[in-house]
């Protein structure tokens, strides 16, 4: 049996009078390791009652991919085939040793009941934690919106669209 923290939804709207807590978190590693730490922020700030935005550019989009189909030029399909699928099996940032290191530490995972990266993405996506994929990275990594998973709080965006979110939230972080 799997221990799993309680599911809880986004918190309480504030008060008349009381700002609305946010945090912004920037996304750029599609490292497992970071990505998890990421999204054990957002759900924790979610279940406290944050409005959280996780703002994926670059490896980071590569989470958000569903499937490796497209239409796309030989170059696109060749940089698709060696870019992740989601955050089933990320490589870790560190002791990878060709993907052995990652599929030792889902072990180690498992082992100790702990949440996985698609769990957590999963908590994430339940406390209605927005996403906004990095459009400039999207268009540079051939990566069409069609490809990438469906979440009502999915959106496409460009950096003045984090900033405007960022500008308000009282925590930032970059992953």
């Amino acid at each position: 049996m799997r221990v799993r923290t309680p599911s809880l939804k986004r918190g309480l709207p504030p008060l008349p009078g009381q700002e609305e807590k946010q945090f912004s978190i920037i996304l750029f590693s599609g490292d497992m390791d970071k990505a998890m730490a990421a999204f054990t922020l957002a759900c924790a700030a979610a279940g406290r009652g944050y409005r959280v935005q996780i703002f994926f550019t670059f490896w980071g989009a590569a989470l958000l991919r569903r499937s490796r189909n497209g239409n796309n030029s030989l170059l696109e399909r060749v940089f698709k085939t060696l870019l992740p699928t989601g955050p089933a099996k990320p490589r870790l940032s560190r002791m990878n040793f060709a993907g052995l290191g990652g599929l030792l530490f889902r072990r180690l995972l498992a082992q100790r009941q702990a949440q996985t990266l698609e769990e957590l993405m999963a908590l994430a996506m339940e406390r209605k934690v927005n996403f906004i994929a990095c459009e400039a990275s999207l268009k540079i990594l051939g990566l069409r919106q069609e490809e990438l998973i469906a979440y009502e709080h999915l959106q496409p965006g460009d950096a003045e669209d984090f900033l405007n979110a960022a500008e308000n939230s009282r925590l930032h972080l970059f992953i």
